[in-house]
């Protein structure tokens, strides 16, 4: 069976996700979280890099194996956007954004917390 047959692949199947997502959060948790989602992204960033460097050679001189290098190139690290290493890319890119926000909600949460506390730090000593 040769793959250029159709043989061999399935249909591909689209994410079935739509419109925004997001993420409730309670604020004491956003530095665990930032933890979490950092260290995701740094083992995902790891393995688009290995993927990108992955040697994909024929197994034999036949046609099959011809075909199949062809393949199992184009879904691994080929340029489509349904290749592995563009829906990794991808993902590595939502984590980033959601570190990003992870990252901009903590910020503004101290900010708050520090004014807060410097407010009620006054009226304290004002008591």
């Amino acid at each position: 069976m040769y793959f250029i047959d159709g043989g061999g692949s399935g249909p591909v199947v689209e994410p079935m996700f739509t419109g925004t997502q997001s993420l409730s959060i309670e604020p004491s948790a956003i530095p665990a979280a930032l933890t979490a989602f950092r260290e995701a992204h740094h083992r995902l960033a790891r393995k688009v890099e290995q993927l990108g460097g992955l040697p994909i050679e024929r197994w034999a001189a036949d046609p099959v194996s011809g075909e199949t290098v062809v393949k199992f190139s184009e879904r691994s690290n080929g340029g489509g956007q349904d290749s592995a290493i563009a829906c990794l890319m991808g993902y590595e890119k939502q984590l980033a954004r959601a570190i990003d926000s992870l990252q901009a909600a903590n910020d503004s949460y101290l900010a708050t917390e520090g004014t807060n506390s410097e407010r009620w730090g006054k009226y304290d000593q004002a008591v």
